[in-house]
């Protein structure tokens, strides 16, 4: 049975506490295609660098789940099986390698841990939060803000990540002082929702953002300034030639890279999580399609970025919709249709341990 170790009053000393259960409640996938909620072996430290090559000089550190969310990506895995899925996660820091430094057990933290990793020569993926306990990386862990309850904080690490990324690393970002006009198209999804609250914290002159009728006031309050109705119109039919900076796309409908190409301005960016490229990129736009799990295994210090705009109020997810661990296949099926708004969250059962009196 693994020990973990637990924070007592005098932080220099540490108590060992109750042995973790040797199964956790977890959604296994045995191969591509034959997945279920059942009881799983707890992981363990070190279990990361004995499975994976090629990661990070990070020890590793043991979680205790309290809720997770789904993105499109966690219906799927490539392996290694069997492996627990599930890549977001919120909760509490269970026990720490020793080479740790930074977090220590009682902590509260919030993590996308779905990274694109290499088994041997065999690329897969490491993934692990829909588990009552889940290994990770200390490099991949941020601290969680302080004003959030678990579910919204396991609502935002993928998305936040992902739009983050996609405007700061790809997208010019920060805007100011710049007169910089971003569309994002699908802004009433979790990146959408992300993205323009992210755009509006860096200075974005003018946000437009494409959803639905029925979500214009809510993606206004996020910050978009304009709000095209894909129901009613196509964006590229009623936006000009040459008059955006900056096309963050999260559908990826097809002809989108194309159809950017003619909006853009020349230096302008068009930045893609899905869909494919253009078929005949401009030379003076920069093209860019990503996937955030390629870039997984060191996000601890954009993480705090985003815990600090979290409390300032600045980036929220408030749209949440709750499923327990046992329907977590429910939730696939309904993210599988495409119109989720908000984020799915995972209510995962808390581990048969009273660890909670040490923190």
């Amino acid at each position: 049975m693994w020990n973990f170790l637990v924070a007592a009053k005098v932080v220099s000393q540490l108590v060992q506490a109750q042995a973790l259960p040797t199964l956790t409640q977890a959604l296994v996938a045995f191969s591509s295609s034959n997945v279920s909620v059942t009881l799983f072996d707890v992981p363990g430290l070190g279990d990361l660098h004995r499975k994976f090559t090629g990661l990070p000089e990070s020890c590793e550190v043991l979680v205790g789940v309290r809720a997770s969310s789904v993105n499109p990506a966690d219906r799927f895995t490539p392996g290694p099986f069997p492996q627990v899925m599930g890549s977001d996660l919120a909760g509490v820091v269970l026990a720490v390698e020793d080479t740790c430094k930074r977090l220590k057990p009682g902590d509260r933290v919030w993590a996308d841990i779905g990274a694109v990793t290499y088994s041997g020569a065999q690329k897969g993926k490491e993934n692990g939060a829909y588990a009552q306990v889940a290994v990770a990386l200390e490099t991949q862990l941020g601290g969680m803000p302080s004003n959030l309850d678990f579910q919204e904080a396991a609502s935002l690490p993928k998305v936040a990540l992902t739009s983050y990324k996609a405007l700061a690393w790809y997208g010019g970002a920060p805007y100011a002082g710049l007169n910089k006009t971003v569309l994002i198209l699908g802004g009433s999804g979790g990146c959408g929702i992300t993205a323009i609250q992210l755009a509006k914290a860096f200075s974005a002159t003018q946000i437009i953002t494409t959803t639905s009728a029925a979500n214009k006031d809510f993606v206004q309050q996020l910050g978009a300034d304009k709000v095209v109705d894909y129901h009613a119109v196509n964006w590229w039919d009623v936006l000009a030639d040459g008059s955006v900076d900056v096309i963050y796309d999260t559908v990826g409908q097809a002809g989108t890279g194309d159809r950017a190409m003619k909006k853009l301005r020349s230096g302008g960016y068009y930045v893609a999580i899905a869909g494919a490229h253009p078929s005949q990129p401009r030379s003076d736009v920069h093209v860019k399609w990503f996937i955030n799990s390629d870039t997984n295994l060191n996000n601890f210090h954009i993480l705090d970025t985003l815990r600090n705009l979290v409390e300032e109020d600045k980036l929220r997810m408030q749209r949440l919709k709750s499923f327990k661990l046992s329907d977590v296949l429910t939730a696939f099926s309904e993210s599988a249709e495409g119109h989720v708004n908000g984020k799915l969250v995972i209510d995962v059962p808390s581990l048969p341990i009273s660890h909670d009196e040490f923190f």
